[in-house]
């Protein structure tokens, strides 16, 4: 398996990852590019009858995991049953779960104490403004990613429901989230 781009650390807990390269060997045989739409992927498969065991049927369930996180793919029946149909190939849920979900990385907490002891509440209470720097961001071992993550979080508030996350040695808004509401 090649992935040009630099894995996420979160999907360690995935079969193959440490065989995952960044470069197409010289011995490769076959080459097969996928898109990263998950249903499209298990759709061609199947169609293929190309038969899914349990360690795809994880990664595949991870992938709806990730999918759900920045839309609501998990209220569409098509991808519900799909789920269903990876939980009974052997999908292991509760992992996917666990890893993407409940598990999160100490520079994540590193950060969001650095992020939440700094932010300001602003117009009346809706806007939280949150500030970020090189500094933090490499005293914390987080990244960008991580502070959109934890900003978001911030949208909890009571009243609560604009955060802009301002990279401060620059003064520039570089996210902006919007809640609900």
């Amino acid at each position: 398996m090649v992935v040009e781009e630099e894995l996420d650390r979160k999907f360690t807990f995935l079969p193959w990852f440490d065989k995952v390269r960044k470069q197409i060997p010289n011995s490769c045989d076959l080459e097969i590019k996928i898109s990263l739409d998950t249903l499209g992927v298990y759709a061609q498969l199947q169609s293929e009858s190309i038969k899914i065991n349990a360690k795809m049927a994880t990664a595949f369930y991870s992938s709806f995991l990730v999918e759900d996180e920045s839309r609501n793919v998990l209220c569409e029946s098509q991808k519900l049953t799909v789920l269903s149909e990876l939980i009974s190939l052997g999908a292991d849920c509760r992992l996917c779960y666990r890893s993407l979900r409940e598990s999160r990385s100490l520079a994540l907490f590193r950060l969001k104490s650095a992020l939440f002891a700094n932010f300001l509440l602003k117009e009346e209470g809706t806007l939280a403004e949150v500030y970020i720097d090189d500094e933090i961001l490499k005293k914390s071992g987080a990244d960008l990613e991580d502070a959109f993550f934890v900003s978001k979080e911030l949208l909890e508030i009571a009243h609560v429901s604009k955060v802009v996350l301002i990279k401060q040695d620059e003064n520039k808004v570089i996210k902006e989230i919007k809640g609900y509401n």
